[in-house]
């Protein structure tokens, strides 16, 4: 039987990874809210060197053409701004669409479908926060076309993938080319998931400990994230596994697809 601390700590991290979540949807969306910010304060500057502009031209040489070349640099500028609002609508459009499935999905057991698709994509759009993630961090994401919709445990999935990512994240900060892989496909009816990372791996003394509450390599960390990645996988009646070779280390998660789809 489980301790109690145990019980009460895990059903504290669900909330948080909820927690998280949101914590992650709205850094996005805000800096959504000051591109606009910022691309609202050029129009206006914008504006108001054309209406210098076209006044010159007007007061200077009333003749046709003067005064076009400034005025249609200023009007290209312009369509650039358009072209980068845009963008940034469909940033937070996107971001939006994935939130409300997902905010309906994990507060029911049935009755929703989400891609794994979205919460891969959700996970790292939130991990994109890091500068060092985000432009360092050679990223390739691998998704079997046949893949079916998540009905159950997608919250469990959005902390396992972070868990994994946030692992791999810390482990290629060091790392001379730091590249990342993600993977999912069906494999004799369970999901398979598998995130491997080009750092230096666990020593090998130690790989028995890794899944143990508490226990980490890395100084300040809570040694909690890969403990609670497999509480999560066995609860779903799956298996995590770590295995490191020629210099790519991968943590391989296999769930039933019958307790997920």
């Amino acid at each position: 039987m489980a301790m109690d601390w145990e019980a009460a700590f895990f059903e504290q991290y669900q909330d948080a990874c909820a927690g998280r979540l949101l914590r992650g949807i709205l850094h996005n969306l805000n800096g959504v809210n000051q591109a606009f910010s910022l691309q609202a304060t050029l129009f206006r500057s914008m504006f108001s060197q054309a209406e210098k502009v076209l006044h010159d031209a007007e007061s200077a040489c009333p003749g046709p053409g003067c005064g076009l070349p400034a005025l249609r640099d200023l009007l290209r500028k312009r369509q650039v701004m358009v072209e980068q609002m845009e963008e940034k609508v469909e940033t937070s459009q996107r971001i939006v669409a994935r939130i409300l499935p997902l905010a309906q999905q994990y507060r029911v057991e049935q009755g929703g479908e989400v891609p794994l698709a979205t919460i891969v994509d959700l996970e790292m759009e939130i991990l994109a926060a890091d500068s060092f993630f985000k432009h360092r961090i050679a990223k390739t994401v691998d998704l079997a076309a046949d893949l079916p919709l998540m009905r159950r445990h997608c919250v469990e999935l959005h902390a396992i993938l972070y868990a994994l990512l946030d692992n791999a994240i810390a482990a290629l900060r060091d790392a001379p080319s730091p590249a990342l892989r993600l993977e999912a496909r069906r494999s004799d009816g369970s999901l398979l998931i598998k995130v491997h990372d080009s750092g230096p791996g666990i020593d090998e003394t130690q790989t028995a400990l890794i899944f143990e509450p508490f226990f980490s390599t890395r100084e300040g960390a809570l040694g909690v994230g890969l403990y609670l990645a497999r509480k999560n996988v066995t609860a779903m009646g799956g298996t995590i596994e770590y295995a490191r070779e020629a210099g790519d280390t991968c943590f391989t998660v296999t769930v039933p697809l019958s307790a997920v789809a």
